[in-house]
């Protein structure tokens, strides 16, 4: 728990994105021009207890969710498959029902990693994969990784990570005007250690749903 709390401040509120619609579906390339500050998520690392180095953005459209993240930085990348919060990587929590009835996993959650190269390379491909929530009521079928769309870009000064989720990919996702699904972003930095969107490190977040936020799907144009 944060030492200048004595509780957490994210237990009195309930993170309600609006991702924004976008006429034009992300182009995922690992590059985050065509993204503008309107599709930028406010900053909440004061309220889940952690620095705030990371932007995260989301939009939406009929063709799926689009999710970037991006992670200034002056080192070389650093990731390890096999423990993955050790490095460099990214986490993201998704509900497509949003229910937040329950404190334990159903069917329309996912746990998914995301490395934005593959271990041992400063350059190369990044990597997905779904990891099994604890506690679950019920496990989630194994996502569409041949539908989601995943690009990373490496730079001198950062990195960005984007991804594609198209309807098939996820059990239960149907993208629309006002849908509202749980989501949460953890974003681990080898040298800054861990950003918490949607989540606050005090919670058990890689584990209970209800811990996440919600992301509202904005109106269409």
């Amino acid at each position: 728990m944060s030492e200048d709390w004595e509780f957490p401040p994210a237990a009195l509120f309930t993170t309600v994105a609006v991702a924004p619609w976008r006429k034009r579906s992300a182009r995922i390339d690992g590059k985050l021009g065509d993204w503008d500050d309107g599709q930028l998520m406010a900053p909440l690392g004061e309220l889940a207890g952690g620095e705030e180095f990371a932007r995260v953005y989301l939009a939406w459209n009929e063709g799926g969710l689009y999710v970037a993240v991006d992670v200034p930085r002056d080192e070389p990348v650093v990731t390890n498959r096999q423990n993955p919060r050790a490095g460099d990587a990214l986490e993201l929590l998704i509900d497509t029902r949003g229910g937040r009835t329950s404190h334990r996993a159903t069917q329309f959650c996912y746990h998914l990693f995301v490395l934005p190269a593959r271990p041992g390379r400063s350059r190369g491909d990044p990597m997905i994969w779904q990891a099994r929530m604890r506690r679950a009521l019920q496990r989630s079928p194994e996502p569409d990784f041949g539908a989601i769309r995943l690009a990373a870009g490496l730079r001198d000064d950062g990195y960005a990570v984007e991804l594609a989720f198209p309807p098939e990919s996820l059990h239960g996702y149907e993208p629309a005007e006002g849908l509202r699904i749980g989501m949460a972003v953890v974003v681990h930095d080898i040298r800054r250690g861990t950003q918490y969107w949607g989540t606050s490190r005090d919670f058990p977040w890689d584990r209970d749903p209800s811990t996440w936020g919600l992301v509202e799907h904005g109106p269409t144009a």
